[in-house]
């Protein structure tokens, strides 16, 4: 009987949106113990690592709730399970997909199709005050986190992304400090466009949701 020791893990990057997708040898991944890849867009990462025999943590960031979750897995269940599923235990949305890579890219499929479904139900469109405006602001901002322009006064860039009526909110991951970018108007936009870093006060620094920064 062959026995597949490769899996893959996937969760969406509540920075970017998109899915991160990372591939594990077990093998390899014996060798040294521990891992910790980070998304393209470098907002988020992984963390992997063996916590007793043939048992393994996984730390993953959480779209749902902006926090991360600890998972706790065993070899058995990634070499004789398809696919396993897990949600974020305060949201209840599915936050990572752990199993043989194309039973997770099925799944992240179909859940991408649940996520259109529900925000075409929300009348998602419609929260926002001005959702094109939204949508090229969250654009400009990932494209400064690409080029390292996103992090906080503490010098960490693990920042979470959070969106709201009247535009983005920011917050550190590491001190909580956080930042309010306007996404309302197309005079918001055009001051963001012009940006070419973004730095978050630290938590010391109260931020005002209201005031233009």
């Amino acid at each position: 009987m062959l026995i597949d020791m490769d899996f893959t893990i996937a969760y969406k990057c509540f920075c970017c949106g998109t899915f991160d997708f990372t591939n594990i040898n077990l093998f390899k991944f014996h060798r040294h113990k521990s891992i910790i890849p980070k998304c393209r867009c470098e907002g988020t990462k992984l963390e992997i690592f063996e916590a007793g025999r043939n048992t393994y943590k996984i730390i993953v960031p959480c779209i749902g709730c902006g926090e991360e979750h600890e998972l706790t897995i065993n070899r058995e269940d990634i070499t004789g399970k398809d696919i396993m599923t897990y949600t974020c235990p305060i949201t209840n949305i599915k936050q990572c997909f752990i199993g043989r890579d194309s039973a997770v890219r099925e799944h992240v499929d179909n859940f991408e199709k649940e996520l259109d479904i529900i925000i075409d139900g929300l009348g998602y469109e419609n929260y926002f005050i001005n959702t094109q405006v939204m949508i090229e602001t969250l654009n400009k901002i990932h494209d400064i986190a690409e080029q390292d322009g996103l992090r906080c006064q503490c010098g960490c860039n693990d920042i979470g992304v959070f969106l709201l009526r009247k535009g983005i909110y920011l917050k550190c991951h590491q001190c909580s400090g956080n930042k309010f970018i306007p996404a309302a108007s197309n005079s918001d936009l055009k001051k963001t466009i012009q940006r070419v870093r973004i730095i978050l006060a630290d938590r010391k620094t109260k931020i005002n949701c209201q005031s233009k920064v």
